[in-house]
């Protein structure tokens, strides 16, 4: 369906039965979002709708839904809900309304639902009229924050759409408390959402009427259900970006939203770069079903040449029939390379030890590296304290600044967002792409291990002029004084505070393990920033220009720390070196690499002229082995003597 936008400002609209003219004035109190368990499982609910029934709301995919808003500061028994103008009503007159679904948060209860019809005079709401109510209770089950159930209210009496209808406004009761967020919703959508609520003065209110709400591009979880659908009748859900190597066809995944009563067959075109080729038909081989989002593989052709272009899918044919969607057409990008390189994922985070927040980027990072391995490359970048070891002014990362942490950019193509709570969504969203350049990145020690000399290789599909930064972290650093200590605000002495969680059940699972830790506690610091190729704020790396189909190199010579605490807390088997390609223009990471640092003088290699013999073996974290592992290697020699040795 078409989207109403609602004000960038958080406004109450005042809606009286009679009233001529409407004030609009600034909500005091905006509408709250619960915290996000990361990783809490939010499993769709299938429609439960007859065979000839579908579903109408303010966003395509008609299962999810990943927020949970609630007025905190405005409880009571209260009514939520959106108005669909004539605007979205119009293509569905002649059917007629049986029922309402909407989610509803973990454990909250609703106790009805209502719709109104809506008059109109000079583009202001004038008139509101009840056509139907139910008082049926629904109750969502108990669970983890930021999860609900979605439920289907059916009326007694249907409501046919016809012109007579200029809006309806839909909504259902719900309690508002001081600390609840009962009505879901969907992220990146937008509807147009008023509460029926008792506002007072001091709120921007005038007592109990209905108030028009910023939702902060979110769209309400509430559905019309629908009888007398269309026979056939599909609608593609647009499909960003998809890759198909050049000379080939590719099945290309696609969601379709059937809105008709069966889907069997389809037949649709292609337009890529604005030319558009012969209709194509696809047997399916079953009926997939009504009211539901389907994932379905259409084979794409690749482009003639090399690159990205806009591409338009169109479902010409249903079952043989013509599409009756109104919308019947998807649209997104088609890329065509001779080689598709692997993708990247870089996030630099600004963090500190006296920062007690950043605990949740320290775990952000790890379930990041857990979930992506070598695609993912965390920089810590300790720039909030001095007071820090591993404090580092020489970088720079135009969207974070300093004493502001927990902050984050994904290959610096965000604003600066949380590390824990919103990076894992840009980094998936990142690793869809097909890079125009892959990255090959070499690290050697020099000169008694105070210096490293980078080489990068960079082979491109592409000809132009990029940027590229060099850079050194460090896994494993640890201290014995106190400036080593993370603080950390995830302890249960902290229960209670501003951001933290009041008892350890209810602290997502990847925060757990710090509950138990003290206000400050002793760790192990990975990914930490040591050096880079910045001087004074300059990156002073330079890379050839690009030649399509080529491949170019550079090199750079980083200088290993010479800050006391910091040098005797490194472990040089655990360096790492880390080149990014970025677009001169804009400053994102094109795409990156990364290699662990070799020919430390402080490592020998497996052969040693020395008569003394192996009387033990161990890892690097003290475990002892029979036999050489591969990695490093520490001997304990017959003369008394320990060795690290290197095995490849």
């Amino acid at each position: 369906m078409k989207k109403i936008l609602l004000s960038a400002f958080a406004m109450l609209l005042a809606v009286t039965a009679n009233a001529q003219n409407l004030t609009v004035e600034k909500l005091q109190s905006p509408l709250g979002v619960q915290t996000e368990a990361f990783g809490a499982h939010k499993a769709p609910a299938k429609v439960k709708v007859a065979k000839n029934e579908r579903v109408v709301g303010f966003y395509d995919d008609i299962e999810t839904c990943d927020n949970y808003l609630g007025l905190t500061t405005v409880p009571g028994n209260n009514k939520i809900g959106v108005l669909f103008t004539a605007k979205e009503l119009t293509p569905y007159y002649g059917k007629k309304i049986v029922g309402v679904r909407f989610n509803l948060a973990q454990g909250e209860t609703s106790t009805g639902i209502v719709i109104e019809n809506v008059k109109f005079k000079n583009n202001e709401i004038s008139e509101l009229k009840t056509l139907a109510t139910s008082n049926k209770s629904v109750t969502s089950a108990v669970g983890p924050k930021n999860t609900g159930e979605w439920h289907e209210v059916m009326f007694d009496n249907k409501i046919e759409l016809s012109s007579s209808i200029e809006g309806l406004l839909v909504g259902y009761n719900y309690t508002q408390k001081s600390n609840n967020y009962p009505f879901g919703a969907k992220s990146n959508a937008t509807s147009p959402l008023f509460i029926f609520a008792n506002v007072p003065a001091s709120g921007g209110g005038h007592g109990e009427d209905w108030y028009q709400l910023d939702a902060g591009n979110k769209a309400l979880a509430i559905q019309l259900i629908l009888e007398g659908a269309t026979a056939n009748s599909v609608l593609p859900l647009d499909f960003n970006k998809t890759y198909v190597p050049l000379g080939t066809t590719k099945d290309v995944t696609v969601k379709l939203n059937n809105k008709g009563s069966k889907l069997t067959s389809i037949d649709y075109t292609l337009t890529i770069d604005g030319k558009t080729g012969a209709e194509q038909h696809l047997d399916l081989g079953k009926d997939y079903g009504a009211n539901v989002i389907h994932e379905v593989k259409i084979p794409f052709a690749a482009a003639s040449t090399n690159g990205e272009y806009p591409a338009t899918l169109t479902i010409t044919k249903v079952n043989g029939e013509n599409n009756a969607c109104e919308e019947n057409s998807a649209t997104g990008t088609l890329i065509t390379r001779t080689k598709e390189f692997k993708k990247y994922a870089v996030v630099e985070e600004n963090t500190g030890t006296n920062c007690p927040w950043c605990v949740r980027g320290h775990a952000g990072l790890e379930m990041m590296q857990k979930q992506y391995g070598d695609q993912f490359i965390a920089i810590a970048w300790h720039y909030f304290d001095s007071a820090d070891p591993m404090y580092n002014t020489n970088y720079k990362v135009p969207k974070l600044s300093h004493g502001s942490a927990p902050q984050a950019v994904v290959n610096r193509s965000t604003s600066a967002v949380d590390p824990y709570l919103n990076a894992p969504t840009y980094v998936a969203k990142i690793l869809e792409d097909h890079p125009i350049a892959e990255v090959k990145v070499n690290g050697v020690f020099a000169e008694e291990d105070t210096k490293v000399n980078a080489t990068a290789s960079v082979e491109s599909l592409v000809s132009g002029d990029y940027d590229i930064i060099f850079v050194l972290t460090a896994n494993g650093l640890t201290g014995n004084d106190d400036t080593w200590l993370q603080q950390n605000a995830y302890a249960k002495e902290y229960s209670g505070a501003q951001g933290t969680y009041k008892s350890k059940e209810a602290t997502p699972d990847e925060l757990q393990p710090y509950w138990d830790k003290g206000t400050s506690y002793k760790t192990a610091y990975n990914d930490v920033l040591i050096a880079s190729s910045f001087v004074s704020k300059t990156n002073k790396a330079t890379l050839p220009t690009l030649v399509e189909n080529g491949i170019v190199n550079t090199e750079y010579t980083l200088k290993m720390p010479t800050k006391v605490a910091l040098k005797e807390a490194l472990k040089l088997d655990q360096i790492y070196v880390v080149a990014m390609l970025l677009d001169k223009t804009s400053g994102k990471i094109i795409n990156a690499g990364k290699a662990r640092v070799t020919g430390s003088t402080g490592i020998e290699d497996v052969t040693t002229g020395s008569e003394a013999t192996v009387v033990a073996r161990y890892t690097v974290n003290g475990v002892q082995v029979s036999a050489p592992v591969k990695g490093v290697n520490i001997l304990k020699m017959s003369d008394g003597t320990t060795r690290k040795v290197l095995v490849k």
